[in-house]
């Protein structure tokens, strides 16, 4: 019966790889997709365990021995990033940091791996399951680390539940800390009757496999009590649901994927159905449906274009409908879906025909709807805006300034003569450490403002992460910039910021890595994503030069690169 399991374990590790394509491939939060991975973490081990326990092989046994402890390995880490971001502290966890947040793990799982001489784990001949295993030294290791990540988690969470005032915010964190609490006593019994006391004890009992199923089981019953990973999703039904006007939301192929239950007094629509001239035939008479035909043939025609018509449904009555179909577009201006919106203004057209007070009523209607346009078309600039900004400092983002930088050098084949500053705060954690993250908030931003009063108004300034920001100067030679930098360098250091409730007088120091192209050099690397790199590499090594010289100062970086030649 030996084939049967395997045939199990097959058909498991295909649900699996079904259910990863499924989770990755579907809209769900960001919260949705860690806690799944921390399920399939959680699910590793009791089978592995389940594998190791049927099979005969010793082989087989090393397999899956590995494999549960490699599993058991990532657990502390998969816990800590689901904690970061069930409190929204994700900040922490950013490229820069994220190798060096799962190092411990990561040396766990090599231990394991490579277990020398069964230093980590080792397997006996024993009549009992629980007693075949004995631990070395990399085991304890292992322990170590997660109690380490379940420190870490739990400060993170205690600082949160003392800070937030939500109600449901609160009963979130607290979900989360009797999972891990709940966990973690399950996993302590386990190794002090199947590891340490082993011999005291006739059967293993498999206390983590219950700790990771009751843990799970009391997370997810609690968030579907709460509804903590769907409230995104309530707010946008609701919202939608209390308009006054129809919605369809298709997608690229005119399938319904969403619409409200205004909708439904309009047409007999469902999800999944395809908008098209075909389904809408046996719902309208002739003349809506030469409407309809008018509107998929303009849409045919014009598919970026927003399209509106008047559109007059005979129902129980004659209603009169205006109709706006407008694309959804991707970051790369492609065409994902469409939205359509049903306003009825059936009772408008009729006060119209009546009275001129009706008409009157009727044109503030198409004004308040130019105001909702306008206040639409005033938040998508201020989107705009806050995607190309510092949410803190108000100056441009990185990806902005990188965005400006590339397309400016693709376009010049004999350089006009600019500049790159890149600055960051001396001593800027020491702050943060002395004085908080706050009066640190407002250090950054007031210096910021004085490098702003130095700069003109073509220059761009842009926080390039953390403390660290970059000026860009255009037409800007070599002088020119040494004298700006200098004067920023001068401004920063003489400006002070008063703490709030105190008379004490805080002031920063920067230093300055300086590079310059004058129009006398010939860029002649094609590449100007490569030649941009190469710039702010001998940028940022000259800043790199003015912290270790002491701070406080400018340095300037000479070129030395192969992209580019003296005329």
């Amino acid at each position: 019966m030996d084939w049967i399991i395997w045939i199990d374990l097959s058909m498991f590790l295909v649900l699996l790889g079904l259910f990863v394509y499924v989770f990755s491939s579907s809209s769900i939060t960001a919260l949705n997709r860690i806690y799944l991975l921390l399920h399939m973490v959680f699910m590793v081990w009791p089978l592995t365990q389940f594998a190791l326990q049927a099979s005969s092989d010793i082989l087989y046994k090393k397999f899956y021995l590995v494999c549960s402890y490699i599993g058991l390995s990532m657990l502390g880490f998969a816990w800590f990033i689901f904690i970061l971001y069930l409190t929204g502290r994700t900040n922490i966890f950013r490229k820069g940091r994220a190798v060096l947040l799962a190092l411990p793990a990561l040396a766990s799982i090599a231990a394991v791996i490579w277990n020398p001489q069964g230093i980590f784990v080792s397997i006996k001949h024993a009549p009992e399951f629980g007693k075949q295993l004995e631990s070395g030294p990399l085991f304890w290791y292992m322990i170590a680390q997660l109690l380490l990540y379940m420190l870490a988690s739990s400060i993170i969470m205690v600082y949160c539940m003392r800070k937030e005032q939500s109600p449901r915010y609160r009963q979130m964190i607290k979900t989360a800390m009797i999972g891990m609490m709940t966990l973690l006593a399950f996993s302590l019994i386990d190794l002090l009757l199947n590891v340490v006391y082993k011999e005291l004890f006739l059967s293993y009992i498999p206390f983590i496999s219950i700790g990771l199923t009751v843990a799970a089981c009391y997370i997810v019953f609690a968030v579907t009590r709460n509804r903590v990973f769907d409230i995104i999703q309530i707010v946008q039904r609701d919202v939608m649901n209390t308009m006054s006007m129809g919605i369809i939301v298709l997608d690229e192929y005119n399938m319904v994927i969403d619409m409200n239950r205004v909708l439904k007094s309009y047409l007999r629509l469902r999800i999944g159905d395809i908008f098209s001239e075909d389904l809408l035939a046996a719902q309208l008479k002739l003349g809506s449906r030469v409407q309809f035909g008018h509107y998929f043939a303009e849409q045919r025609k014009r598919p970026m274009k927003r399209i509106e018509f008047q559109l007059e449904l005979e129902m129980d009555e004659t209603r009169y409908i205006i109709v706006q179909s407008a694309p959804i577009l991707d970051p790369r201006k492609k065409i994902v879906g469409r939205v359509i919106t049903f306003q009825n203004i059936t009772e408008m057209r009729k006060l119209v025909e009546e009275t001129n007070r009706q008409n009157t009523l009727l044109q503030e209607r198409n004004k308040e709807l130019l105001i909702v346009q306008d206040e639409l078309y005033r938040a998508n600039k201020k989107l705009e805006y806050m995607a190309i900004t510092d949410g803190l400092t108000g100056c441009y983002n990185r990806r902005y300034l990188m965005q400006q930088l590339e397309d400016e050098i693709a376009v010049k084949k004999y350089s006009v003569p600019f500049s790159i500053f890149i600055f960051d705060l001396d001593h800027f954690k020491r702050i943060n450490d002395s004085y908080g993250h706050l009066i640190g908030d407002e250090i950054l931003c007031s210096t910021v403002d004085a490098v702003r009063s130095v700069l003109r108004p073509a220059d761009v300034l842009a926080r390039y992460g953390g403390e660290e920001f970059m000026v860009y100067l255009p037409r800007t030679s070599h002088a020119q910039a040494m004298e700006i930098a200098h004067k920023i360098r001068g401004q920063v250091e003489n400006n002070t910021i008063m703490l709030e409730n105190s008379t004490e007088l805080l002031s920063v120091t920067i230093s300055m890595g300086v590079i310059s192209i004058d129009e006398h050099t010939l860029l002649v690397q094609p590449d100007s994503k490569l030649l941009l790199r190469e710039l702010v590499h001998e940028a940022d090594a000259a800043l790199y030069e003015a912290k270790f010289s002491g701070r406080n100062r400018v340095v300037e970086r000479k070129l030395a690169s192969t992209s580019y030649s003296a005329q």
